[in-house]
């Protein structure tokens, strides 16, 4: 792939000066976090995505698109990569195409993607950029971020999408939808963004997240190339290698029920062999660390390096969490080494952190605790917040190549090691219930399996559904249930209440009485037993309720059950 012919230099260094023009601010360095390892604080942590709505302040940043989904396979290196002022090297550049080839070949001029159709805001592909404007003066969108890119490679052919921090604001109506990123090369409109319209989530950006900012989305494959297919519009065709302009275009529902459109001005955005970059600027420097080889294992890695005249931001992803708890790995490299970099584990799904960490940049490698939640799906990580100075930094998760838990010792097999819970003793309207959960709050708290299992096997219990003998589900190490931290959260994390036939059921929540208590909602959240969206969802839910994980212990003291709730 190549990008538009550069026949002379002087024209080739006006885009520069031009692209220079909005892309030299760094992203600002935000607050760094404190280390949260222990149970019920990682789930503080928790941020939801709140949705746009009137007066209100969003960033908008998405994924870009990665290396493999851009399908090239030419990387021959300019021999004079012209030197951005103000660039902190003079180190070679991202590769790029000798022969440029002009984007405006590979779209289909005047073609209309559906959803903007629907949508009536004038937009078309081939229009002329200087036409691409702001349809209403109540809102506003402004690119604060690099683009960055997320390839997943879970097997098959590997997907990429794109993404940049934006704040996107308005004073009417509401943004029902995240902001997407529209390209335009020598003056024409050559992508138009995927389809937001589809159920996508507004979302915080993965770089540059620090803020109110929110993810302005698009993939690797223009919008204006399109073919048919059963399904109908189906896009195969990346843009071409070169250097483009990009803005964040978002678009809010006005209070008359009208669509509108809120555009940013461009950003320099460079494509080539290696992916989507932003110009460095006067950020970041030389850089010593290198990324390690891929380990067994490795989930996730997040990459992103400005030691360069272009920004270099991506994730991939490998797989998800199946079993054990994976640590993050990490390095940092800065003009400052009393720098830090805030990264937060996130689940995609929902958008939440689970897990928080802060990653010095002195050079030395870091290694997290163990990371605990986020089963059965990929997992992102999301850098926070990054200081001008960061040149390169790198992290992982991954198992602990050491086989701990990359926080303490070999008791990091056992997920309930180190918890610091608020009701130890155990909160319990009966003296017999209060004795056996303490016993067995005790064994998941010393991550005793034998006792643990004994308790179990005493009364006996019921243990999930379908049911499961004691042995399977409190073997160490654990698997990704986490049982040991779902047991110790239950019984110590919330509070036990009598659902009405002398049973005490953990947590409270989970009874009749207590179903519509916002205190016993909000302790299963803390508990780490629920997101704030799961619990807001099963809330909502009048037949059902709560329907999270549950302990129930009789007034007799005999340990009844220990699964979802029936």
């Amino acid at each position: 792939m190549s990008h538009d012919d550069l026949n002379d230099r002087s024209d080739q260094n006006d885009f520069l000066s031009g692209a220079l023009h909005g892309a030299a601010d760094a992203m600002p360095g935000g607050e760094v976090n404190d280390l949260h390892v222990s149970f019920g604080v990682v789930r503080d942590r928790v941020r939801r995505r709140r949705a746009v709505k009137v007066g209100s302040l969003a960033g908008a940043s998405l994924a870009v698109a990665g290396v493999l989904a851009f399908g090239v396979t030419q990387s021959p290196v300019w021999n004079s990569e012209p030197v951005l002022p103000g660039s902190p090297t003079e180190n070679v550049a991202p590769n790029r195409s000798a022969e440029p080839t002009p984007a405006s070949s590979v779209i289909q001029d005047g073609y209309v993607p559906s959803w903007i159709g629907d949508l009536d805001v004038g937009l078309s592909c081939g229009m002329p950029v200087d036409d691409l404007g702001s349809t209403t003066d109540t809102w506003s969108a402004t690119s604060i971020g690099d683009i960055y890119s997320v390839t997943s490679e879970q097997g098959g052919d590997p997907s990429t999408s794109l993404g940049m921090a934006a704040n996107v604001a308005g004073t009417e109506g509401s943004l029902p939808a995240p902001p997407v990123l529209v390209w335009s090369q020598d003056g024409v409109v050559v992508d138009l963004g995927n389809n937001v319209f589809d159920g996508s989530m507004l979302r915080e950006p993965l770089v540059g997240s620090a803020g109110d900012a929110t993810e302005a989305q698009d993939n690797a494959l223009t919008s204006c190339a399109p073919t048919e297919g059963d399904a109908g519009e189906v896009f195969q065709t990346p843009l071409p290698e070169g250097d483009y302009e990009v803005r964040v275009v978002a678009f809010p529902q006005l209070d008359s029920g009208d669509w509108a459109t809120a555009v940013s001005e461009p950003v320099a955005v460079r494509l080539d062999a290696d992916g989507a970059h932003s110009p460095t600027g006067t950020r970041g420097g030389d850089a010593t660390i290198e990324p390690p080889e891929r380990v067994e294992g490795e989930l996730t890695r997040m990459v992103l390096d400005r030691s360069t005249s272009w920004v270099s931001a991506r994730e991939t992803q490998f797989g998800y969490i199946t079993t054990g708890t994976p640590v993050i790995t990490a390095e940092c490299n800065s003009t400052d080494p009393q720098d830090e970099v805030s990264i937060e584990v996130v689940q995609p799904s929902t958008d939440e952190s689970f897990a928080t960490f802060d990653v010095p940049c002195d050079g030395e490698r870091f290694v997290s605790a163990s990371v605990q939640g986020g089963g059965g799906e990929v997992i992102d990580i999301r850098l926070a917040s990054v200081p001008d100075g960061v040149s390169r930094f790198w992290a992982t998760l991954a198992p602990n190549a050491d086989g701990g838990s990359g926080g303490g010792d070999a008791a990091g097999a056992c997920s309930a090691d180190g918890l610091d819970l608020p009701h130890d003793p155990p909160s319990s309207p009966s003296a017999a219930a209060g004795a056996t959960a303490q016993a067995v709050l005790d064994a998941a708290l010393a991550c005793d399996q034998d006792r643990l299992v004994e308790l179990a096997n005493e009364y006996p219990t019921e243990l999930l559904v379908p049911a499961q003998p004691a042995e399977e589900v409190f073997a160490l190490p654990e698997d990704d249930a986490l049982h040991y931290l779902t047991v110790a959260g239950l019984l110590a994390g919330t509070v036990g209440a009598d659902r009405g036939d002398g049973t005490v059921v953990w947590p409270r929540v989970a009874t009749e009485e207590f179903r519509d208590s916002n205190e016993a909602w909000d302790e299963a959240v803390e508990a780490g037993l629920l997101t704030q969206g799961e619990a807001d969802a099963q809330r909502a839910d009048a037949t059902f309720g709560y329907t999270g994980m549950e302990i129930a212990i009789d007034q007799d003291g005999n340990w009844r059950y220990y699964s979802a709730t029936p």
